[in-house]
């Protein structure tokens, strides 16, 4: 009897033991945010002013313009407009960053680029590039330069770029995009 009692003592503080280093705090996380009354809207406009959500890079672009990695081919101009009609959208003193992120991931030397969608006999070695107002490379998953006056359209194009020799077939990307407003 002896025996089964020191065995289930010993049991009991091994647990307890066990018990007190799960419990223990190792960190602190902190969550922040800030509730607002709404979100503005966000139009998807082209160069003409029209707005829509397809930026058309090419209707046929040769794979002779992309035969090497770093060729740019095609393009088309697009940009993003704060819709500030809604009165809890008051963009007036206020800057944004736009953050585009991939949906079928990303491919180049650091991730950069929009990979094409996976879709069957979809062109290989080719990726989508974004650029700013400016035409200076703008990563995935990185924001963008400040863009200062909300009243004005955020200014974005988009080209091919090969990753290696391209074969033909569809090239397709998608990306979901935030705009922070400061």
């Amino acid at each position: 009897m002896k025996k089964l009692t020191f065995s289930g003592l010993f049991a009991a503080l091994t647990l307890a033991g066990v018990t007190q280093s799960a419990q223990a705090a190792d960190g602190e996380i902190s969550f922040e945010g800030f509730i607002v009354n709404s979100t503005c809207a966000i139009e998807i406009g082209d160069s003409t002013g029209g707005v829509r959500g397809v930026v058309k890079l090419g209707d046929e672009v040769p794979t002779s313009s992309l035969s090497s990695a770093g060729m740019v081919a095609g393009g088309g101009s697009f940009n993003l407009q704060v819709n500030s009609s809604d009165p809890g959208c008051d963009v007036s003193g206020k800057s944004a960053t736009v953050t585009f992120l991939p949906v079928s991931g990303s491919v180049g030397p650091s991730g950069q680029w929009l990979a094409l969608d996976s879709v069957a006999g979809a062109a290989t070695n080719v990726a989508v590039q974004l650029r700013d107002r400016r035409g200076v490379e703008l990563p995935i998953s990185e924001p963008s330069e400040e863009y200062v006056d909300l009243t004005q359209p955020m200014r974005f194009t988009a080209n091919y770029i090969a990753t290696g020799t391209a074969t033909p077939g569809p090239a397709n990307a998608k990306a979901l995009f935030t705009v922070n407003i400061q």
